[in-house]
């Protein structure tokens, strides 16, 4: 039974300290543009908890950012974002298996996964508007309209990759290691 994670009250306060640290990491690091660890501990909770446990902690941290910063259109980037950063980091953990080359696969795999963060939200905030009255789209002229968005961004998109690639080479593996040793000795 070892590595099983049966224990639903258990797995439900897993969830809640994953997404407790994904809101209080980003709060934390807020001073510093685009620099964060959503990234970092979503990658750590899908490889080694799974979906489980990871894609509640996710929903639950978005959630916690509309209660706080309301609701508009990041809010269909990050439901895009953290999901599939979720989904891929779960896959990551059935396909590699050494520890160097998952630290590797994780810094090179999220680092992607960063920089395809900024064509989805130049293109979500391109294509879809938000009023008070809710959500409209807008699809005129998509191409030079996404290429100012994506150019009025790009100092930004490049701290927030070179930041994650920096986090995830350093912290990764030691945080993976360490969730490894608490899974077992919980499970």
């Amino acid at each position: 039974m070892k590595g099983k994670f049966s224990n639903a009250a258990l797995r439900l306060c897993v969830t809640a300290l994953f997404a407790a640290v994904m809101v209080g990491g980003k709060e934390a690091l807020a001073a510093l543009p685009n620099v964060e660890v959503v990234t970092l501990v979503t990658a750590v909770c899908a490889f080694c908890w799974g979906a489980a446990v990871c894609l509640p902690a996710v929903a639950a941290f978005i959630l916690a950012e509309i209660a706080v910063w309301g609701v508009n259109t990041w809010v269909i980037s990050y439901l895009l974002h953290w999901n599939v950063v979720a989904a891929v980091f779960c896959l990551l953990s059935k396909c590699v298996k050494k520890p160097l080359s998952q630290a590797v696969a994780a810094t090179v795999v999220g680092t992607v996964l960063t920089a395809l963060f900024s064509v989805v939200t130049s293109a979500v905030d391109t294509l879809i508007g938000y009023t008070g009255k809710g959500f409209f789209w807008d699809g005129s002229d998509f191409a030079s309209r996404f290429a100012v968005m994506y150019a009025a961004g790009s100092a930004f998109f490049l701290t927030h990759v070179i930041s994650n690639a920096v986090i995830l080479a350093v912290a990764f593996l030691p945080l993976k290691t360490l969730n490894e040793k608490i899974k077992l000795r919980l499970c």
